[in-house]
């Protein structure tokens, strides 16, 4: 009896692998770079940051304090790529499985944003990043992470806050990328829609 032809796998494995490395290069770029500047992605992370200033001050009302409105700028950025991850890890109403590599992706995407905010608040006093008003720190109030220390008390340890939230984004975008290298492999069995169940 002739032995059975193997399956190759699925194409979409690797696919996701492939991006998956791609995201892994881009990661390492990031945490060398002075901004953690991602093309396009940099971007998209900018226009979130701004609406989350808006989101905690709606027709110019700061309804949970003025320091909310300027955290929320950096808080929204990093939630928003959560929000996507929790919608991939959960199952759907049409029998399809959550979509485990998808959210590793998302995870990553809040990985990156958390650099971005690491390195904002490492310029607190330093105030050498140009801001969106087109001027540096030093030249502007309107640095979220030196206002928000200010208020806080703790503009002196900036660059060591910084430095911790660096190793926290650090140590999450080694896990997204490990997460996902595994999801990716088991693409075909976590991809797969779900038995329907037979009535009795």
């Amino acid at each position: 009896m002739a032995d059975e032809p193997v399956l190759a796998p699925p194409v979409e494995r690797w696919v996701r692998i492939g991006l998956t490395l791609i995201l892994a290069l881009l990661a390492r770029h990031a945490f060398q770079d002075e901004y953690g500047a991602i093309p396009v992605l940099t971007d998209v992370d900018l226009a979130i940051h701004e609406f989350g200033h808006v989101l905690f001050e709606p027709f110019g009302i700061p309804f949970l304090g003025r320091t909310m409105v300027i955290l929320g700028g950096s808080l929204f950025q990093v939630v928003f790529p959560l929000i996507f991850m929790m919608y991939f890890l959960r199952a759907h109403p049409d029998g399809t499985r959550r979509d485990v590599h998808a959210a590793t992706v998302c995870l990553w995407w809040t990985s990156i944003n958390l650099l971005g905010v690491a390195i904002y608040a490492n310029d607190a006093r330093a105030g050498q990043l140009m801001l969106i008003n087109g001027l540096t720190g030093k030249d502007s109030d309107a640095h979220d992470w030196n206002n928000l220390f200010t208020i806080w008390g703790v503009l002196d340890k900036d660059t060591i806050i910084a430095a911790r939230i660096r190793a926290a984004a650090r140590l999450l975008c080694v896990i997204s990328i490990l997460a996902g290298l595994y999801a990716a492999w088991n693409t075909d069995d976590a991809s797969a829609p779900e038995p329907a169940v037979s009535p009795p």
